[in-house]
């Protein structure tokens, strides 16, 4: 009984963050509505070996013929959880393969890229994406490359939202997109405290592992070395977080 009101709970909270966001995220363009994000699987997420968050920059949906973002409205997850293989991604491709490896791993005793099969073989692996909580820190749709002074505003007009979807989801290991730098302060955490290890930085606050690598899709570095490094630093520091 106990486990089932844990999880009621977990749902109920979603739900008022969905609604918080229906009520405050408001578009100066009417063709624009905000894509709503967090847990994508209650179950999976809840019953998961650790609960992982990653925190990317802005959603994208639609752009009309001039090239300006339209569409939103929906959930994330009714964008994410139907796909059943990679080539359903299309263009969000790099995006989401090194979050699917990177999520399985953690999930499956740290196997690192090397050994891990390759989700176009094996599918299945996908599932490790439904098991995490996933959110943007602008929830308004935007260009397929953000501004990073867009995404500083919008942190600062809705970070109550965003800080409390990490109350709320109460994730062990957070995974930014480059994007922790601006949570850091309301978190109380000092910048200069953060521990740098190849091709991210992180830190163990609250028995929590917040690690901020550069965005998935990112160039300066092979894929194999970003999910390696995320696989490594959540490995080291797996004792320290609380479960």
């Amino acid at each position: 009984m106990k486990i089932m009101d844990e999880k009621t709970r977990l749902k109920e909270k979603a739900d008022e963050i969905n609604n918080i966001i229906k009520e405050k995220i408001v578009s100066d363009n009417p063709n624009l509505l905000p894509i709503y994000d967090g847990i994508l699987d209650i179950d999976k997420y809840f019953n998961a070996k650790y609960k992982i968050m990653w925190i990317l920059k802005e959603p994208y949906a639609d752009f009309d013929e001039n090239g300006n973002p339209e569409g939103g409205g929906q959930h994330i997850r009714d964008i994410i959880v139907p796909k059943q293989t990679i080539q359903e991604f299309s263009s969000s491709q790099r995006t989401f393969r090194p979050m699917i490896y990177a999520s399985w791993s953690i999930l499956n005793n740290f196997i690192l890229w090397e050994d891990l099969n390759d989700v176009n073989d094996d599918p299945l692996m996908i599932d490790a994406l439904r098991s995490v909580a996933y959110i943007n820190v602008k929830k308004i749709p935007g260009h397929t490359e953000s501004n990073r002074s867009v995404i500083d505003y919008a942190y600062q007009q809705h970070k109550d939202i965003l800080l409390k979807q990490i109350e709320y989801y109460n994730p062990d290991i957070i995974i930014g997109g480059y994007t922790l730098y601006n949570f850091l302060e309301d978190l109380g955490i000092k910048r200069e405290n953060m521990v740098h290890y190849n091709s991210l930085d992180y830190i163990v606050h609250k028995q929590k592992l917040f690690i901020d690598p550069y965005h998935p899709a990112q160039h300066s570095f092979k894929q194999q070395d970003y999910c390696n490094d995320i696989i490594n630093c959540a490995k080291k520091n797996i004792d320290k977080i609380a479960k």
